[in-house]
């Protein structure tokens, strides 16, 4: 469903597109479900810094 603008997002700007899902903690706090994209996250900025 997402792949046809996922690709248009990258060809255009050159960055990947990422999901970060989260979980309700608690009435008023949500946590992050799949902490791994953070480091995903930081390692595309720093790529896209170089």
């Amino acid at each position: 469903m997402h792949e046809v603008n996922h690709a248009k997002f990258e060809k255009e700007f050159g960055g990947k597109v990422f999901f970060v899902y989260s979980t309700k903690s608690s009435e008023r706090k949500k946590t992050i479900y799949n902490t791994e994209v953070i480091k995903q996250i930081r390692n595309e900025i720093i790529r896209l810094k170089d």
